[in-house]
């Protein structure tokens, strides 16, 4: 039977299995036990969900079990509103976010980041009967830090310009999309902001907005609920640049002691494959990221 974390309630750590874990790992003895509290949405399924009996399951909460024995870490993941999220770790109240973070320029301005622990594309969404269900390119992955920029690509997002001009486009607050869409399609498109996915998807079911733009890993499970039968992916799959370099932990600058500890602990997890594996359990795909690229970034993209 699967172990659950309820929210507000950690767990305990076996001693032989952290010596063990750490080893494996980093190659020398475990660190001594540190308790840290972790925040999630608990609302941004399949990495995070929350049961009705307050069970906090998914693709982060699996991963963070594994991650904080390896790392000798006493972990309570607890519920955290997404738009204070950043802010209750500035004041201490949790020490990680765990949100499908990702990694961005204007976030490590902020915050520091452990490494990435996976990596995913963008993509969107509309009605099936929607004009913008027939947009062009459909799949055609565009990589934002590709340079020079490929032909194709400048024609693909010359294209995307044309096609979403005049139509409103949903969003969670505070998303990592801001910044592809003020870059690209800022006086093409208008962006309405939602505190929730829930509230967002709402609207876009109910046809208040054109369509939406968030994680593959989101969404696609989101179009294989019965309620959601006339959404439908449409076009490019976007991939780095103000999209990030992969979904990283997010943590306080000066805890540079708890980032040693994940980084290997991360480490460890994406070269024993533990992290395709549970991908592929919650994701049906590979988000596997490529480690050390480039400093601090994931390369490559996810793999079906």
């Amino acid at each position: 039977m699967r172990r659950l974390w309820r929210a507000g309630i950690g767990f305990g750590l076996a001693a032989l299995s952290l010596s063990a874990a750490w080893e494996g790992a980093a190659g020398s003895e475990p660190p001594p036990p540190r308790t840290v509290v972790i925040g999630t949405e608990g609302a941004f399924p399949p990495w995070n969900i929350t049961r009705p009996d307050g069970t906090l399951i998914g693709f982060e909460p699996d991963l963070l079990q594994i991650l904080c024995q390896r790392a000798s870490l006493r972990c309570q993941l607890v519920a955290q509103d997404w738009d204070g999220m950043i802010g209750a770790l500035q004041a201490h109240k949790i020490d990680v976010i765990a949100d499908a973070l990702q990694i961005t320029p204007a976030r490590k301005a902020v915050l520091a980041f452990s490494l990435p622990y996976a990596i995913t594309t963008g993509v969107f969404v509309t009605q099936k009967d929607s004009p913008l269900a027939r947009m062009a390119n459909r799949g055609l992955v565009l990589d934002l830090d590709a340079s020079p920029t490929p032909e194709r690509q400048t024609r693909a997002l010359a294209a995307l310009r044309e096609e979403l001009r005049g139509k409103t486009l949903g969003v969670a607050i505070s998303s990592t999309y801001d910044g592809f869409l003020d870059k690209y399609l800022a006086g093409v498109i208008t962006v309405k902001s939602y505190r929730t996915m829930g509230e967002r998807d709402l609207d876009l079911l109910s046809g208040r907005i054109d369509l939406t733009l968030d994680d593959t890993t989101y969404l696609r499970p989101l179009l294989a609920a019965p309620d959601a039968q006339d959404l439908v992916l449409v076009g490019p799959e976007l991939i780095g640049g103000e999209l990030g370099a992969g979904e990283g932990f997010g943590l306080r600058k000066d805890d540079t002691a708890l980032a040693e500890r994940l980084n290997a602990a991360i480490r460890s997890a994406v070269e024993d494959g533990t992290v395709r594996r549970l991908s592929l359990k919650w994701f049906k795909a590979d988000a596997t990221p490529t480690l050390d690229a480039r400093p601090g970034a994931a390369a490559g993209s996810p793999q079906p």
